[in-house]
This record gives structure tokens, sequence and C-alpha cells, in this order.
């Protein structure tokens, strides 16, 4: 079975191969050049050198790296000026897990010779490697700027720009890559992942097709087609996309959880509730798992399990201040309002302007009678969401209660413009209404709200 690779470990094992087919050629060629312009050794020395690195060359692409690096390093002893030594050994020493010493060997080089394509080629890869993704990317832009069509480049600058989410760069240079040597798995594969984010639907089934073809054992390219169906609105055809990547990858979190996206936009919460778990099972790592799993609990009733999921992704994730917030939601509904504002302080730590977390912890003040503070944060969510239906809700009933009715009205209008068929809304502008003195339309205001009442009794569609 393939073994799926990430866009950085696609691209450190493609130009590892490269390297080492190329090191042969690059110790005939260039070896005798480099020593020739050390001026440092006699020409009685040049074959020898070429001999060691033509030799450690073939000794490393067997993957004897203990008997290659000492010749690697009798051949700088005879020539400590020779660029493709440097570069051979900063090789031995990047395959040994030595990458500090390996990234000196290679940056010697570039000083020997600062326009050498496999120095800085493999540099890029040490970088990458390294989790140094833009100094990665500088060394792979330099390595096209010298040599536009140099293959290898190209495709492990794509890989990268893939890593980093600039994804139209990164089709930019995976569809040339293409061009030049169609039909490799990990091209295509990236390249139609790419598209599939820059919104080209047409050309990213296109590349994901091929590379599923030319890999028919992998699931990866069924799960991204899924993807494209499922943003089309054709959740059938996604469907399908992703139990047969399941097929093929039985612990592959991610379709799981998109099958329980795709059921939970059908409102099948119980279905949808069984692949969320699934998918927090194979992979906890990822904090969207914990919120959906925590949020369908919520939608089910179950708010003592929905609060120990967040709670225990709290843990996990102590910066993530939506699972905070969802802590908050599923404390409140169980009364536990001393839980809930601490997870509301928690959050709002970390994302202060959070609209949600204000109104939240607005209304949880309103509930317990402390209106001032409760005034101040629905007044704060509204400056960073005007149109936060919660916000306008509550502050429109804390206005009513707090007996001013003619100020709570334009809130509650708004609210209701928002969600027209809540018809708790409308009983709040009944109320205010009424006390002050408006008759008719507070009686209008309460005929509409029983309306609405019945109506959701009644299972009726909004009117």
């Amino acid at each position: 079975m393939r073994v799926y690779k990430s866009a950085i470990e696609a691209l450190c094992v493609a130009c590892s191969a490269a390297l080492l087919s190329s090191l042969l050629l690059v110790a005939t060629v260039t070896g005798q050049q480099s020593n020739s312009r050390s001026g440092n050794r006699s020409k009685p020395t040049v074959p020898e050198v070429t001999t060691l690195l033509q030799e450690a060359a073939a000794l490393l692409q067997e993957k004897q790296l203990d008997q290659a690096e000492p010749l690697v390093r009798r051949a700088l002893i005879l020539a400590p000026q020779n660029a493709d030594a440097h570069n051979l050994l900063g090789v031995i020493l990047d395959q040994r897990g030595k990458l500090p010493e390996a990234e000196a060997a290679y940056r010697k080089a570039l000083r020997l010779q600062p326009r050498a394509i496999s120095p800085l080629a493999n540099l890029g890869v040490l970088l990458a490697k390294s989790a140094r993704p833009e100094e990665a990317i500088d060394a792979f832009e330099s390595v096209l700027k010298i040599a536009p069509e140099h293959q290898q480049a190209t495709i492990n600058l794509g890989l990268l720009y893939v890593s980093r989410g600039n994804y139209k760069r990164a089709a930019e240079l995976l569809g040339k890559a293409n061009e030049r040597e169609p039909n490799t798995f990990d091209v295509l594969f990236q390249l139609g992942v790419s598209l599939y984010y820059l919104n080209r639907f047409d050309e990213a089934t296109t590349a994901l097709e091929s590379a599923a073809r030319i890999a028919p054992e992998a699931a990866e390219p069924l799960y991204y087609q899924g993807l494209v169906s499922f943003a089309r609105g054709q959740d059938q055809a996604a469907g399908e996309f992703w139990e047969r990547a399941l097929e093929l990858r039985q612990d592959y979190a991610a379709p799981h959880f998109m099958l329980g996206e795709m059921l939970r936009r059908a409102n099948r919460i119980g279905p949808a509730k069984e692949h969320y778990e699934r998918a927090l099972e194979l992979d906890a790592s990822v904090p969207l798992h914990h919120i959906r799993l925590g949020g369908t609990y919520l939608l089910l009733g179950n708010l003592g399990k929905a609060l120990q999921i967040f709670q225990d992704a709290a843990k996990q994730f102590p910066r993530n201040a939506e699972i905070h917030y969802f802590a908050a939601v599923a404390a409140r509904g169980l009364g536990n309002y001393d839980v809930a504002l601490a997870e509301l302080q928690k959050s709002l730590a970390l994302q202060p302007n959070s609209a949600d977390a204000l109104a939240l912890s607005g209304a949880i003040n309103f509930d317990r009678a402390n209106t001032v503070e409760a005034e101040k944060q629905l007044r704060r969510a509204l400056v960073f969401s005007p149109q936060h239906f919660n916000a306008h809700y509550d502050l429109g009933r804390l206005l009513v209660k707090s007996n001013r009715y003619a100020e709570a009205l334009p809130f509650l209008d708004v609210a209701a413009k928002l969600q027209p068929a809540n018809p708790d809304v409308h009983y709040q502008i009944f109320l205010a209404l009424s006390r002050l003195k408006r008759k008719a339309d507070a009686n209008r205001e309460l005929e509409h709200y029983r309306q609405l009442q019945a109506n959701e009794k009644a299972g009726k569609p909004v009117p």
C-alpha cells in the first residue's frame, strides 16, 4: 500500500533521489574544475581527488555512509577548496541527521562556488526539514533564477508553497513540472490539492484523477475528489469518494470527519456523531475534531458529554479560544455559570474582540443580575459585530427589564429582522410596546408572538 507523504516529506524524498543520481556526474565533471581553480594542489592530486569523490558518490548511492565519509574527508585534505567535496560531505552529514554540520558544509561549498546549483538545492531541502520554510523557499527561488528549467527545484519549491498555503504559486510551479515530466504522483496530487483550494475544480479533478490512476491504492486523491464534489453541492458523489477512501485506509480520519460534515449539513445529527467520534479517535491532534463532536452533543442535548469533550480539549489546546467558548456554552446550558464565566475569561484573554464570547458573557452576567457588566459586554459585542443576533436580543431584554423601553426597541427590532421567526424577540417587543402604552402595536406583536409559537409547536415552516 502506498504511504501518503505530506508536501514537505515528498520534497525531501524526491530531492534526495535526484541528488544521488547526479553525484557521480558532479564528481567527474566539476571536481577537476574545482581543484584547478583552487590553486592549492599540484596537478598530480587532481585524478586522486576525482577518484575519491566518484567512489564516495557510488558508496553513497548504496547507502554506505560509513565507507563514503572517510573518502570525502580524504579528498578535502588534498583539496580543501573543492566545492563539490564540501557538498558531498554535506549530503553524508545530512543523511546522518547531523543537520548543523551538513548546513555548514553546504554553505562552505556555496562560498567557494556561489552559483553552484547542487549545494544550493541541497541546502533548500535541509532548511525545509529543519522547519525553516521561508529560508528554504529563498534557496529554491535562487536555484530557479540561475537555472529556470531546473525540474527538481521547481517541484521542491512547488511542494513547499503547498505546505505554506500559497496555492497560486504552487499550482504555477507544479503545473510547469507536470508539463515537463507528466505522470508523477506527488506532483499531480499536490497540484490537484492546490487547484482545489483555488476553487479551480475542473482542473483539480483532472489532476486528482490522474494521480489516482498512477496510484490506485492511494486514498488521498479520492478524499480530495470528495472535497471537490462536496464544494459543488454533490453530496452523494462526495460520500462515495470518502467511503472508497476509507476502504483503502481504514485509519484515515479526514474522510470520517467530512462524512460527519456532510451528514450534519443534511441535519442527520446522529449518524454525523458516529463519524465525528471516529475522526477524533483516529486523530486527536486536530482541534476541529473535538469542536465538532462536542458541538454535535450540544445539538443532541447531551450537555454534560459536550462539556466533558470541550474541557478535555481545552487541556490539550489551552490556547484555542473557540474551545473555551464552546465549553462555556455547554456549562451555561447546565446552569454552571461559574465554569461558564471562567471559560469565557480564558477565551476572551486569547481573543478579546470575539463578539460571540462577549455576547455570551453579557448574557450570563444578565442571568446573574449583574446588569452593569452585562450591558457593557453586550454593547462591546455589537462594536465588533453590529449584526450579532444574541447581542441585540439580550441587550434588548436587559433594557426592557431595566424599564428602559424606548431604548430597548431599536435593538429588538434589529433582532427581529435577523431572526424573523424567533417568538421570544417578538414577546420582548410586545412587553416594551405595552409599557410604552402603544396598545395597538403591542397587540399586533402579541398576536405575532402567539402565531410564531403555534407554528413552532406544529413544526410549520417560517411564514
